[in-house]
């Protein structure tokens, strides 16, 4: 089992994803891709629980994302599906994105255990991925936020 980050419950933890995510990837800044200068936000609307018989959680999470690009911005939207069983849940570091003082984006990404366990929605098309992940450039709110998610992995 995880260490306990704090959460009196499995709801409360719950709670405080769907209530801190959106504001945290609100305050991240945006990210430039050092290899094409494209320039990205992406913002967490909704994130939404689930859970199975065996206590396994499943989680769904629906984004909005803008690429600016030589000047001409295109919006979209994402849409990513899993079980916290089926997935590793780490903090990352993404020196390919970076914040506008040349800082690597941090945050936190669910790796799949096996091929194709996250189901994303990409606009209007579906698609099956090994992994999907949220940029969180506060320290220490990434911090609290990966507790939550291994706290709801290992919590049974």
């Amino acid at each position: 089992m995880a260490d306990d980050p704090g959460f009196a419950s499995k709801r409360a933890a719950m709670d405080y994803l769907a209530d801190v995510l959106p504001q945290a990837t609100a305050a991240n800044p945006e990210y430039r891709t050092v290899k094409d200068g494209t320039v990205s936000r992406w913002l967490t609307k909704s994130v939404r629980f689930g859970e199975s018989a065996s206590g396994a959680v499943s989680v769904t999470m629906q984004e909005t994302y803008s690429q600016t690009q030589a000047g001409k911005t295109t919006p979209g939207t994402h849409e990513a599906a899993f079980s916290l069983a089926d997935v590793a849940i780490k903090d990352f570091t993404e020196p390919g994105d970076v914040t506008p003082d040349g800082k690597p984006s941090r945050g936190v990404i669910f790796a799949c255990e096996k091929p194709g366990c996250v189901a994303a929605v990409w606009g209007d098309r579906a698609s099956q991925a090994d992994m999907t992940d949220i940029s969180l450039q506060d320290d220490a709110v990434r911090g609290k936020i990966l507790a939550a998610f291994l706290y709801l992995k290992g919590v049974k």
